[in-house]
């Protein structure tokens, strides 16, 4: 029988921390927010000088890519080629279709959990986001 992965606390303030880092390099204040596959929050960091609308929206974004193996983006573009877009318009609960929110994702496809960054347009949202993927890629 093989153990199930799990998103550790150390992997999730290494996204974070990663993230951040990426964001001061881009001049950027964000909000970051990493959940567990359960939709638990697992961590939590906020820059000063960001706004309080944006810990939410982060929130909103992680739990989007916790729910479901996708970006927030990829769902949004999905969403537009349907009928009625039904992921969109408070269709289904605390769901966001704006980019900045991943699924963390091991090299096998396992869906660990996703992180959500708000504070910038979503592409410099989702470009922190991937950045804090990315220091972490030799564990998934």
């Amino acid at each position: 029988m093989t153990k199930k992965r799990v998103l550790t606390l150390a992997m999730a303030r290494k996204i974070a921390e990663a993230a951040e880092r990426k964001a001061e390099e881009l001049k950027i204040k964000i909000v970051v927010s990493i959940l567990d596959d359960g939709g638990n929050l697992k961590y939590f960091l906020r820059m000063d000088g960001t706004s309080y609308g944006s810990i939410r929206i982060s929130q909103l974004k992680a739990n989007t890519s916790a729910s479901l193996p996708l970006s927030t983006r990829a769902l949004a573009e999905r969403n537009s080629k349907l009928p009625n877009g039904p992921y969109g318009g408070g269709a289904i609960p605390n769901i966001l279709l704006l980019g900045g929110g991943l699924p963390i994702l091991t090299s096998d496809g396992d869906h660990l959990g996703g992180i959500g960054i708000s504070g910038a347009t979503p592409d410099l949202d989702e470009t922190c986001a991937q950045a804090g993927l990315d220091a972490i890629k030799q564990e998934l």
